[in-house]
């Protein structure tokens, strides 16, 4: 990533991700997608709110994925629920790409 990089951000109400694509700031190349498991996203006033879960799916443009952060996840105190809805999230993102 470079500073100034372009990122397009899709937050979602009803699903346990967002997902940033991202873009190069000198051509606007297509550098990948970084994805959050996370809460599902609230509005409120204007802004737009999650807790990252810290498990992570970054995309290159070829189509590689990389899962980043796992043992910060393992160690999060989340429900039984919680972790098989952020499992889920994660493995619907790598259907999706």
């Amino acid at each position: 990533l470079g500073r100034g990089d372009r990122f397009v951000e899709t937050f979602y109400t009803d699903r346990w991700y967002n997902i940033f694509e991202m873009h190069a700031r000198e051509d606007d190349q297509l550098k990948g997608w970084y994805c959050n498991v996370c809460l599902p996203a609230e509005w409120e006033a204007g802004c737009v709110s999650y807790v990252d879960l810290a498990l992570d799916l970054l995309v290159f443009p070829d189509g590689r994925q990389l899962i980043l952060d796992e043992d910060e996840f393992a160690a999060l105190p989340l429900t039984d629920i919680q972790r098989i809805q952020a499992l889920d999230a994660l493995e619907a993102l790598r259907r999706i790409f």
